[in-house]
């Protein structure tokens, strides 16, 4: 699935697939599947600052392996992609839409709360 998501006033595509959870493992060396159970806890919810530190660099990650399937002219590296947002947090509707997008191709498997 592909959708639109603006960071920090930029829109981005991204793309979510069965090759998502491969394309991040072999970006980050971690896996998908945990990191993305581990973040589907804040969806809908108020997040604190303290959780903040928790979520946002899997988040991150996640969203630029996700920009990069669907384009991947639209990021060089993510160094680049994280010096290009400004404000992470002024509108964080973003965090919800890039959770929901990464759960699409493995949301049977996932328990969104």
């Amino acid at each position: 699935m592909e959708k639109i998501i603006k960071i920090d006033n930029k829109e981005y595509k991204m793309k979510s697939s069965a090759f998502t959870q491969f394309a991040y493992k072999n970006e980050t060396g971690r896996s998908f599947l945990t990191d993305i159970q581990g973040l589907t806890k804040f969806v809908d919810t108020e997040i604190n600052v303290d959780q903040l530190d928790e979520i946002t660099e899997p988040l991150l990650r996640i969203a630029y392996v996700m920009i990069k399937e669907a384009d991947s002219s639209q990021v060089s590296d993510y160094e680049s992609f994280l010096k290009g947002i400004e404000s992470l947090y002024d509108n964080v509707d973003w965090i919800t839409e890039v959770i929901l997008l990464g759960c699409t191709p493995i949301s049977r498997q996932l328990q969104i709360n």
